[in-house]
């Protein structure tokens, strides 16, 4: 006899009374598919525990120990100081990313850590192609498709600071037609019309905002038994509602989030030495400042910060080398590859959790 299908609102309840639609549950489930996807083994983890120290219970990573944690992958004597004044920003986007989105976001002056658990669900959701193949939704009924803006908007998001109100001039209807016009370009060439809304890539409509359906999206991928179930994505935006408001997910809108020239400037300089990869002993590479100027230019301008739409049209473009096109890169082979200072951060993500085999 083959799988008898109930009704959405049958799994639902029972996932309720069994506490697995807590934001806690989805957290441990989306630990178990950062494990399994970065092939964590016991050598891996002892080398980030390592240059870890234990807090309630469990190994944390401070911003200090997590510059360690990079050391040997910026060796003297230029690598030190483009790591000094790197480490904090990409220390404070994994620890953003971490806590995204089913756990608050941390407060403003509070202690920040990075615990070994929450640094690799930062890791798959911070590299592309990880969190596409887990988190990345394949469209139909039951999940939204994802997209690079999608992806883009999180490191953005988590690369920025936060403003503590709107900018002048906000209009929440002006977002909403942006976000709509990002779906239409999503869409071009199969359809002159929107045909599913939620496919925005940053999505901000009637039902929610970019936080709202990065939960249900979420959500959606970490379902307990979902092979099992007829749950589709509609079904689970009332209870991603209620999981906001009771267990305080809630965070900044996008229009509050502004990423800053100098942050950016640290981490245009860190890619592109992880480009370079000097060996010990040498020299920071000829033309290097130059280079990192030039992308802070295409981004910045005379502008000491910038929003996630200037930072998404800019990025997405694929004509600067900060990033090359969606797919990351361009399709050249052997000499002629140029890989963008995107793909630089996932080869420096990767190297967290490699171990000495490999």
């Amino acid at each position: 006899m083959g799988i008898v299908w109930h009704p959405p609102e049958t799994y639902l309840s029972k996932w309720a009374a069994q506490n697995e639609l807590s934001a806690g549950r989805f957290v441990v489930r989306l630990d178990e598919t950062a494990t399994r996807d970065l092939h964590m083994t016991p050598a891996k983890l002892a080398r980030i525990d390592k240059h870890c120290t234990v807090r309630d219970g469990e190994p944390v990573l401070s911003e200090a120990s997590f510059e360690e944690l990079l050391a040997p992958l910026f060796p003297a004597p230029a690598g030190p100081s483009v790591l000094k004044k790197a480490a904090p920003v990409l220390f404070r986007m994994l620890v953003y990313l971490s806590r995204y989105p089913f756990m608050p976001e941390l407060a403003a002056g509070q202690d920040a850590y990075l615990s070994r658990n929450g640094l690799l669900r930062a890791l798959l959701i911070a590299h592309k192609d990880r969190a596409r193949r887990t988190v990345g939704g394949y469209g139909g009924a039951h999940t939204r498709t994802r997209t690079a803006g999608d992806h883009r908007r999180l490191l953005f998001q988590g690369l920025a600071v936060r403003l503590a109100a709107d900018p002048p001039g906000h209009d929440e209807g002006v977002w909403r037609v942006d976000a709509a016009e990002r779906a239409r370009k999503f869409h071009d060439g199969l359809s002159d019309e929107v045909i599913c809304p939620d496919n925005a890539l940053t999505n901000r409509d009637e039902m929610g905002d970019e936080l709202f359906h990065d939960v249900v999206d979420f959500m959606c991928q970490l379902l307990p038994d979902w092979q099992e179930n007829t749950v589709r994505r509609v079904d689970l935006l009332g209870p991603a509602k209620n999981m906001i408001l009771e267990e305080g997910l809630d965070r900044a809108p996008l229009q509050r989030h502004e990423l800053r020239r100098t942050d950016f400037e640290a981490l245009a300089e860190m890619l592109l030495f992880a480009y370079e990869s000097p060996e010990e002993g040498e020299a920071l590479p000829a033309g290097l400042t130059q280079r990192r100027d030039k992308v802070v230019e295409e981004f910045f301008g005379k502008r000491e910060g910038i929003d996630f739409k200037v930072f998404d049209e800019i990025s997405g473009s694929g004509k600067t080398e900060f990033d090359t096109g969606s797919a990351g890169g361009n399709f050249a082979e052997g000499d002629d590859y140029k890989p963008s200072l995107l793909e630089m951060l996932y080869w420096i993500l990767d190297e967290l959790v490699k171990d000495g085999a490999e």
